[in-house]
């Protein structure tokens, strides 16, 4: 019988559940890593990310770096140099704590979820002489951090990487223009459980909504903050609405601490607009499968490149046709007509074509539907997420 290996995960996400999370809980959860991998994670005690792993369940050590030092990126609030030094002092606490886990738990290889995790978990495994995987949820570049934070960034993966895995082709690259070498880093594009996000016949948000049958609802999913563009999503609203179509448009999602201003400039833009009629807010939902299968279309509008788009494929795989921003890793999920549709980023003209052309068309829409399912199911399973993570592990295992 072959050993399981022995993995640490480490994530210091304390208030929020974002997509390095979610990736995390559910690759854990998964029967494949269940079955053949021994694991813990190293998290916040009483976080989101805790009561989440308390489902799986897996076992967790105490582990967190301060709020401010998790602030690493231009969209995680005013960048300051002296909280970033503050920040780089609050890593060696939890680069030692991290050593102390890996002393006793004893694993293959530690796998970091974040950038500062990334930075603690690299240094440890420095000091333990075992491999460090950097599970890069970001792109690296100009878009989302600055040159002082890229820099660092490149010489610690230099130093303590042995591999890293971006989520999408298009992060990789941004590694590689960064300088980091091509051999030490592989892609490995997300994926979902594919039993978890079946279509729904639940009608529940469209009955709170008071949508008349076949009234088309329009809906964009994911976390408040300017560059995932729920800004622009009402600019397109109040366009559709001026050119008399039909139909409502929905903002599902909350913001982090940091963003409650921009929810609360959205609601402005809402009542001066006069579009209460027609927008509507709501929070996340536990079920979002059940959610997404009760929109029409659900619209990406991520004003600056995406690393991959999760809730691209999470839409796709309850057969709910999506039109994205064309940037980022999103076209290497969409082929635009195919199995979606793709618009100019931050043009408003280009995603009302697309919509028009979209929702005047129900064999498209059912053609897309039925691709956009397909391709979950053939490329981005959670199975096939083990797998890379397999062949990832027994290369750097092997060294």
């Amino acid at each position: 019988m072959t050993t399981p290996r022995r993995l640490l995960f480490v994530d210091r996400s304390r208030t929020a559940l974002g997509g390095p999370e979610f990736n995390l809980v559910e690759l854990l959860a998964s029967s494949s890593a269940r079955s053949r991998w021994e694991t813990c994670v190293a998290c916040p005690p009483g976080s989101l990310l805790e009561a989440a792993l308390n489902k799986v369940p897996v076992p967790r050590h105490a582990y967190g770096i301060p709020a401010d030092g998790g602030k690493t990126s231009r969209t995680s609030g005013r960048f300051s140099p002296l909280a970033k030094l503050r920040a780089w002092r609050e890593l060696e606490p939890a680069t030692d704590r991290l050593h102390a886990i890996i002393s006793g738990f004893r694993p293959d290889a530690i796998v970091s979820c974040t950038n500062v995790d990334h930075f603690a978990a690299g240094a440890a495994a420095a000091r333990s002489h075992i491999p460090s995987i950097w599970w890069v949820n970001e792109i690296i570049s100009s878009d989302f951090l600055t040159w002082p934070l890229r820099r660092i960034f490149r010489k610690r993966a230099s130093q303590w990487a042995t591999r890293l895995l971006p989520v999408s082709d298009f992060a990789r690259s941004a590694l590689l223009h960064e300088g980091i070498p091509a051999d030490r880093v592989t892609t490995v594009h997300n994926g979902i459980p594919l039993a978890r996000y079946q279509r729904s016949t639940s009608t529940l948000l469209r009955d709170r909504l008071r949508l008349a049958p076949g009234e088309p609802l329009i809906g964009t999913v994911g976390r408040l903050t300017p560059w995932k563009g729920q800004d622009f999503f009402l600019r397109l609203a109040k366009e559709w609405a001026a050119q008399g179509r039909g139909g409502r448009f929905v903002i599902v999602g909350r913001p982090f601490a940091e963003d409650t201003s921009f929810e609360t400039s959205l609601k402005k833009y809402v009542r001066a607009h006069r579009l209460s009629s027609r927008v509507h807010f709501v929070a996340f939902q536990a079920d979002l499968a059940a959610t997404l299968s009760q929109l029409d279309v659900l619209v990406h509008c991520s004003t600056k490149p995406e690393p991959f788009g999760r809730v691209i494929i999470e839409a796709m795989s309850v057969k709910v046709p999506v039109i994205a921003a064309r940037a980022g890793g999103v076209p290497e999920i969409i082929t635009a007509g195919v199995n979606g549709g793709l618009a100019k980023p931050g043009s408003v003209e280009s995603y009302i074509a697309e919509l028009t052309a979209l929702l005047g068309d129900p064999r498209k829409r059912a053609a897309w539907a039925a691709a956009g399912r397909r391709t979950v199911t053939q490329r981005f399973s959670l199975d096939r997420v083990f797998n890379d993570f397999e062949r990832v592990l027994s290369e750097v295992t092997a060294k």
